[in-house]
């Protein structure tokens, strides 16, 4: 065997051991996080009722309720299902609305706003007759012209961080 021949043997193995090092720490890296729902087995089928509005702000029970109908169907794969049929029962409220300057010009006028939305929910196994989880969640949007489309956001956003949570049971 030449000399250039072991030379590159040896090149080829601390070049394969590195990348088998790297690929084994890579996999140990990302043991501790995953996104899939940490529910019990036998929940499948979820019910939300009508949110309560207990805020100044009207209209935002259904925006709400419809937020979190739309953020089940996309980021779960539990069914929506009349309450008769449900596992679970997810009831809520908006429990906060706030709407407040964000961003000022040199002069202090304001020209962004921040609105924010904070549900107050509870979630119910049916199978186990029991709360499952209960807690609040909030999360906002900003804007400078339409403010109704960042209410849709602030509760999308909300709806979105709920449903994650939920499935995570943090």
């Amino acid at each position: 065997m030449s000399r250039n021949s072991a030379f590159r043997n040896l090149k080829f193995v601390i070049h394969l051991t590195f990348v088998i090092c790297y690929l084994a720490l890579l996999q140990l890296s990302c043991c501790g996080y995953s996104t899939r729902s940490l529910l019990p087995d036998y929940m499948h089928k979820v019910h939300i009722r009508l949110f309560e509005n207990q805020t100044f702000k009207i209209g935002l029970d259904e925006r709400a309720t419809n937020s979190v109908i739309e953020a089940f169907r996309s980021g779960s794969s539990l069914r929506i299902v009349d309450e008769n049929n449900a596992d679970i029962i997810i009831e809520g409220a908006v429990s906060d609305f706030s709407k407040d300057p964000y961003t000022y010009t040199s002069d202090q006028t304001v020209i962004e706003y921040r609105i924010s939305v904070k549900f107050a929910v509870r979630c119910v196994d049916i199978t186990k007759n029991d709360v499952f989880w209960e807690g609040t969640v909030t999360d906002w949007a900003t804007y400078n012209t339409n403010e109704e489309e960042a209410i849709d956001e602030a509760i999308k956003k909300t709806a979105d961080r709920l449903v994650s949570t939920i499935l995570t049971n943090w």
